[in-house]
C-alpha cells in the first residue's frame, strides 16, 4: 500500500533500513532499537573501528542472522552493489572517523572519509530513488560555545577538522534538500554517549586509548 506524505508518494510495505557504520558503537546500539521498533536492518561497515565479533552479539541479542554488507561508504561501486541487491527506504548514516585529536593530525583523511563517504552515499541513494536520511553530526559543531546551557539553535562553528567534517556534512544535507524538496534529512547533535546495552554484550571497545 502506498500513500503520499507531504507531496511524496511513500512505499509503506518497505521498511529496511540501511545502516551504516552499523558495527560501531552507537551503529549497534542503533541496530537493535531498530529492529525493536519493527525496522528491517541492512548493516554496512569495514570494519576500520569496530569488530566482526559486534555480528555475533548482535545475531544473540537480537534473535535472526544480521542482515550484513561488508563495504566502505567511500566506495561507489560497493554502495551502488549493495543497493541494487537491497530495496532501501531510508538510510541511517554513522560512518565516519571520530577521533578530535586524531583529525588535527590527519586532516585530509577525515575529510576525505567523512565527507567523501557522505556525499557517495547520498549520490547512490539518488541514483536508487531513496532521499531519506539520517546523518550523525556531532555537537562538536557548536565550537567553542559562549553560553551553557547549550540551545539547539545556538550558533555553530568548528574548532577542529572533524568538527568541521560534521558541519560541513550538514550543510551538505541542507542545501541537497533546498534543492530538491523530495530529500528529508534530519541531523544528530549528540555529545560523548557512554554506557552499554543492558544485557552488558555491546558498547564501546576501543582497540587504543580514548581520543575526544
Amino acid at each position: 500500500m502506498n500513500k503520499t506524505e507531504q507531496g511524496m508518494t511513500v512505499d509503506t510495505k518497505n521498511n529496511k533500513i540501511l545502516l551504516t557504520g552499523a558495527t560501531g558503537y552507537i551503529g549497534s546500539h542503533t541496530w537493535l532499537a531498530l529492529l525493536a521498533a519493527g525496522f528491517e536492518v541492512v548493516g554496512v561497515d569495514d570494519f576500520s573501528n569496530s569488530s566482526p565479533e559486534v555480528l555475533n552479539r548482535l545475531a544473540e541479542l537480537s534473535g535472526q542472522v544480521p542482515q550484513f554488507e561488508r563495504a566502505d561508504v567511500c566506495d561507489a561501486a560497493a554502495m551502488n552493489a549493495v543497493f541494487e541487491r537491497h530495496r532501501i527506504a531510508a538510510v541511517v548514516h554513522f560512518a565516519a572517523f571520530k577521533a578530535v585529536g586524531e583529525s588535527t593530525t590527519m586532516p585530509l583523511a577525515y575529510y576525505r572519509n567523512n565527507l567523501g563517504g557522505l556525499i557517495n552515499t547520498c549520490e547512490t541513494m539518488r541514483r536508487h530513488g531513496c532521499s531519506r536520511i539520517v546523518f550523525s553530526s556531532s555537537a562538536t559543531v557548536y565550537g567553542a560555545p559562549e553560553t551553557l546551557p547549550l540551545r539547539e539553535d545556538a550558533p555553530v562553528s568548528a574548532t577542529n577538522p572533524y568538527g568541521q567534517t560534521k558541519l560541513m556534512g550538514e550543510t551538505i544535507l541542507r542545501d541537497l534538500a533546498a534543492a530538491d524538496p523530495d530529500w528529508q534529512t534530519a541531523c544528530l547533535r549528540y555529545f560523548n554517549p557512554v554506557g552499554a546495552h543492558e544485557s552488558g554484550r555491546i558498547g564501546e571497545d576501543r582497540a587504543a586509548s580514548p581520543t575526544t
